[in-house]
C-alpha cells in the first residue's frame, strides 16, 4: 500500500493535485502581472486567461454525476 492512498480512499494528488495547480496558476499570473513587465505580462495573461477557460468550462457544461 502506498503512502499516499488508503484502503478504499483516494489519494492526495487525485484529491487536491488541479486546485493546487490552479492556485500557483492565480498567484503566479497575479504576481508576474504586478511585478514585471514585457514578457511577464503577457505570461500573465496566458495562465489567468488558462484558469478563465476552466472555469468557463465548468460553468457551461457542468459535471453530470
Amino acid at each position: 500500500m502506498s503512502t499516499h492512498t488508503r484502503k478504499g480512499g483516494r489519494g492526495f494528488m487525485f484529491v487536491w493535485g488541479v486546485p493546487l495547480l490552479l492556485g500557483v496558476l492565480s498567484v503566479f499570473g497575479l504576481l508576474a502581472a504586478l511585478l514585471g513587465t514585457g514578457a511577464w505580462h503577457w505570461a500573465s495573461w496566458i495562465t489567468l486567461t488558462i484558469l478563465l477557460v476552466v472555469i468557463a468550462r465548468y460553468w457551461v457544461f457542468p459535471l453530470k454525476h
